[in-house]
């Protein structure tokens, strides 16, 4: 199956049907326009929710405004009980074993589901390799080529895997859903950095009311598209936007790696979005934390740290996710809402929505530790063998449930006023 390469997969070869659900989303509640109850500030600090010394601070009713309730905290400990993840003894001496996966169809050996439509990179199902792709010889990775350097991960078939896999997990954080935002059956949408373009798909697919145009660096989107859904070559942050129509709705996913600056991407956002219509951005940074000290000075702690290092030392603020919310603030958007919690790096929790998102988050970190590491660690000047052990050793490390860690991952969605809110002195706007 095209992309997969049994020796880049972490699996000891096990089958595995735990996971054989595909993506079939939940359509989310969309609220009626003109709401007027969104909540324009988080509850407590971020900072201080992930650096407490007990993981129930994780508690998503304590640090966000998600309609979809209050999730239970993972616990420390994970039992072997069966919740759908086994075999998982994560006891002390527990290395997980991580299923067969060809991420097309998601499992190998255990799913006798078709592949849904939106996975095929065009008729036959195969995936797409871009013409004017550059062969990295040190790495045998391909990357784009257009505005060469301006994104750090590969575009050959194995990341256009990766990537659908990864959209897996967020539908899994989302809970079924594609976006939190309060829009409404939203007529022209944006999907910015559309990467394969499964998430314009299905958007398009679940909303044949809306004409949904994704843009990316690389043209590998699948060529069976929905009539209602198409795609565009185009640098966000370097290229003016000649798109022919301004969005009710924007969505950006995964994009922190991708722009020098943000904020410059954030309001040409602004600028071509209607009055009274939404941005969301959805991002997880790869910041190793840890409540209780089990991967302090493990190796993936080290390349977490690297990584943040290696963007900084680039140009590129790696954590830029965290001042989202202020950006749009600062932007001119209106009923901005933050939402932060975390992905677990291996399936270590006991609780099953949170142990499912470790599975698929090893999986995903496991797959692109390589292709995003020698890109980065090669432009701050590691050797090539030094790269490779990094890379190796910190596998290992992901697939090792002793090691309680997560990511911090962020939904941050906001409105552009209307134009009778615009009018108004900002003293007399209407605030909840």
């Amino acid at each position: 199956m095209s992309g997969y390469n049994s020796q880049d997969d972490p699996s000891s070869g096990q089958s595995y049907e735990g996971l054989g659900t595909q993506c079939q989303l939940e359509q989310e509640e969309e609220l009626a326009p003109g709401r007027e109850s969104i909540k324009t500030e988080t509850t407590p600090a971020k900072e201080a929710i992930f650096h407490d010394d007990t993981v129930h601070k994780l508690q998503r009713d304590d640090l966000s405004n998600s309609r979809a309730g209050p999730i239970p905290v993972p616990m420390f400990g994970a039992g072997t009980e069966n919740t759908g993840f086994e075999p998982f003894a994560s006891g002390p001496d527990t290395v997980t074993d991580i299923p067969a996966l060809d991420f097309n169809g998601y499992i190998l050996h255990a799913s006798p589901k078709p592949v849904p439509e939106e996975l095929q990179r065009d008729s036959t199902g195969a995936s797409i390799a871009e013409p004017d792709a550059i062969l990295n010889e040190e790495n045998g990775r391909t990357y784009h080529n257009y505005h060469d350097g301006r994104y750090y991960l590969p575009n050959d078939p194995a990341e256009q895997d990766r990537l659908d896999l990864q959209h897996k997990l967020w539908t899994v954080y989302l809970d079924g859903a594609l976006y939190r935002a309060p829009i409404n059956s939203p007529k022209r949408v944006l999907d910015v950095a559309t990467g394969t373009g499964i998430w314009a798909i299905q958007f398009a697919r679940q909303h044949p009311e809306s004409n949904v145009i994704g843009t990316d660096l690389s043209l590998i989107q699948p060529t069976n598209a929905p009539d209602n859904c198409s795609f565009v070559k185009e640098d966000a942050e370097l290229d003016e936007w000649t798109l022919p129509t301004v969005f009710d709705y924007i969505h950006l996913r995964m994009v922190h790696t991708c722009f020098d600056d943000h904020q410059a991407v954030i309001r040409k956002c602004f600028d071509n979005l209607e009055p009274g219509g939404w941005i969301e951005l959805q991002d997880a940074v790869f910041k190793l934390l840890c409540t209780d000290g089990s991967a302090d000075g493990s190796h993936i702690a080290r390349f977490s740290q690297l990584i943040l290092q290696a963007g900084q030392s680039a140009g590129r603020d790696f954590d830029i996710p965290a001042k989202y919310k202020q950006m749009l603030v600062e932007a001119g958007f209106v009923d901005v809402v933050e939402d932060v919690g975390p992905i677990p790096g291996n399936p270590w929790p006991s609780e099953p929505k949170y142990k499912e998102l470790g599975m698929w988050q090893m999986t995903n970190s496991y797959k692109a530790l390589r292709g995003f590491g020698w890109k980065v660690f090669r432009k701050m000047g590691m050797p090539p063998d030094e790269i490779e052990e990094l890379v190796r050793v910190s596998k290992d490390d992901i697939r090792d449930t002793r090691l309680h860690f997560f990511f911090p991952t962020y939904v941050v969605y906001g409105r552009k006023p209307s134009e009778w809110e615009s009018a108004q002195p900002p003293s007399k706007r209407a605030r909840t």
